[in-house]
């Protein structure tokens, strides 16, 4: 089975496709990690819960998931999802994404990812990330759950 999914146009009875969407290998995500670590460079408070080393490891040990997106032969996007595991259900979580977002690239990634949350027992797709997300998501059925606010603990000393 094949871990690319296409948007297609149809021209002139040509099949040409818009978008191509593939889950990485790990020999492609060896060979697109430097250009992954550095957008994870320019962005860094957007994975503060991971270290670079802690991804990396996770997605080549199959524990999260490295997925590209953009014209045929072309990454203009990079995602991270994981299969989250809970007593009561198992869900995809979109952890994270950089590059460039075409809005004509939203129902190309969404339905590549309800395809791959079935294929992976899972009973929702759950997608982090800023308030922004909720006008592009919520014509495809998503709705906003919560915001999170964090506070950082202060650092004291106990003598």
């Amino acid at each position: 089975m094949s871990n690319t999914s296409y948007d297609v146009n149809v021209k002139d009875h040509v099949v040409v496709p818009r978008y191509v969407m593939s889950l990485f290998t790990v020999e492609e995500f060896y060979q697109f990690w430097p250009q992954i670590e550095e957008m994870l460079d320019t962005v860094p408070h957007t994975w503060r819960h991971w270290t670079k080393d802690e991804i990396y490891s996770a997605v080549t040990a199959g524990k999260m998931q490295a997925w590209g997106i953009g014209p045929p032969q072309t990454v203009i996007m990079v995602l991270l999802t994981s299969v989250n595991v809970f007593p009561a259900l198992r869900t995809l979580t979109v952890l994270w994404a950089a590059g460039t977002l075409e809005d004509e690239m939203l129902p190309l990634i969404l339905a590549t990812f309800a395809d791959y949350a079935k294929l992976n027992s899972c009973s929702e797709v759950e997608i982090r990330g800023r308030p922004g997300w909720s006008p592009k998501l919520k014509p495809f059925g998503y709705r906003h759950d919560a915001s999170i606010w964090t506070c950082p603990v202060p650092v004291a000393r106990m003598n």
